[in-house]
């Protein structure tokens, strides 16, 4: 089922489709519930798209309509499929709920979609639609820790609000000082890293004025450009959970693209990843991963992390098929059916308001009103019976946009 409102001058048209069974009738009540509370009090339904509704269905209209008249408000339905005509007629309340002149007045789209997808109840708000960003990469072409990786030279990223990045790099680096490059996000001005100097403790910098945080950056993937879709997102059950993965597909989709780039604040049941702690530039052998030497090299979440958190996320995905070969991508499902490469900052829970969300608006109060509690690059593990899986959400808000080809 999927549920678009459009708001004409002096009403709020909703336009339904899908089956309106028992199992449906719940998401509409919600739908509905939303629509009432954001304060839309005359309602217009178009039932045109609805394929079967059922006395659950049937229950959940009369509910609101009554709900609405009781507080002098108006839900009426202009548009209804025969499905639907048929069971208004054997339950006579065609005369009730039925009006079957056309609206007088023209709507247009200026709140979010609603759908379910993936086992999530979504709302999709346009942004810019047709906007596309660049992906660019920086270093990655050796294997990290590497004496090929070692001889590369970092450059000086700045991350301006058009600027979306992760990576391994550092603040400040100083002539002559030990490299300090540990995991990085940078989202609309804001950026936060992890030094691999074995304090475990983040830094941030946030962008005021036309000023922009600068990392030095030894390898990291960059993507300029704006977002072109806005989605919040949660369970369509009670207590169930969204996976790294099933968000990244759900992306994939709805940019309609074979690659994108996102960023989302979620509610985090557990993060998977790792985080370096000592920066790979000054390791004296070609491979960082050796045993022992790794253990002194890499922090790596054994079970998941930073539970009941705020995590701000950013990263690219693709399918696996795409026509893009870039070295830091990585599987992020047991399948390999998508490739992409995510970083993640935690901080303690916040509530954040319903509805759309400004990108820029919110990472700041992010970062204004929490300490960091970490930063992590985001893994898919799965080991034979070890494995902890992937990351994990609740519910959350994501942006997204196609990557250019």
């Amino acid at each position: 089922m999927e549920i678009t409102r459009r708001v004409a001058e002096h009403w709020t048209e909703l336009f339904i489709e899908g089956r309106l069974d028992g199992y449906w009738a719940e998401h509409l009540d919600a739908g509905l519930a939303d629509v009432v509370r954001d304060g839309n009090h005359r309602l217009r339904l178009d039932l045109t798209g609805v394929t079967f509704i059922s006395s659950a269905g049937i229950g959940v209209l009369v509910k609101f309509y009554k709900r609405l008249d009781a507080i002098k408000g108006t839900m009426v339905i202009v548009r209804a499929s025969p499905a639907v005509l048929t069971v208004l007629d054997m339950t006579r309340l065609t005369a009730l709920l039925v009006d079957q002149s056309p609206p007088s007045d023209p709507a247009t789209l200026t709140v979010g979609t609603t759908m379910v997808r993936n086992g999530m109840v979504c709302e999709l708000f346009d942004l810019q639609r047709a906007a596309r960003l660049r992906l660019s990469a920086i270093g990655g072409e050796h294997a990290i820790g590497s004496q090929a990786d070692r001889a590369g030279l970092s450059q000086v990223l700045r991350c301006p609000p058009s600027t979306t990045a992760i990576g391994v790099g550092s603040f400040g680096a100083e002539p002559g000082s030990a490299d300090r490059s540990g995991e990085f996000l940078a989202v609309e001005g804001a950026a936060v890293c992890l030094p691999a100097d074995g304090t475990e403790v983040a830094d941030y910098l946030v962008a005021s004025g036309t000023e922009a945080p600068e990392l030095h950056v030894s390898r990291g993937l960059v993507c300029t450009g704006a977002f072109a879709r806005h989605l919040r997102f949660e369970p369509t059950e009670p207590g169930s959970i969204v996976t790294l993965s099933t968000l990244a597909a759900l992306c994939l989709e709805l940019t309609e693209a074979d690659a994108a780039a996102i960023v989302a604040m979620v509610e985090t049941v557990g993060l998977v990843g790792a985080a370096l702690r000592k920066s790979p530039l000054l390791t004296e052998e070609d491979d960082f991963f050796a045993f022992p030497a790794l253990r002194t090299r890499l922090t790596f979440t054994a079970e998941r992390a930073f539970g009941g958190s705020i995590a701000l996320i950013a990263g690219v995905v693709q399918r696996a098929a795409g026509a893009r070969h870039v070295s830091q991508f990585r599987p992020l499902d047991h399948d390999g059916a998508l490739l992409g490469h995510f970083h993640a900052a935690a901080f303690p829970f916040r509530p954040f308001k319903k509805g759309r969300l400004v990108l820029g608006e919110t990472v700041r109060t992010l970062f204004d009103e929490q300490a960091v509690q970490g930063v992590l690059h985001l893994l898919n593990d799965d080991r034979p019976l070890t494995g902890v899986g992937q990351s994990e959400f609740t519910r959350g808000a994501c942006w997204m946009g196609a990557l250019e080809r």
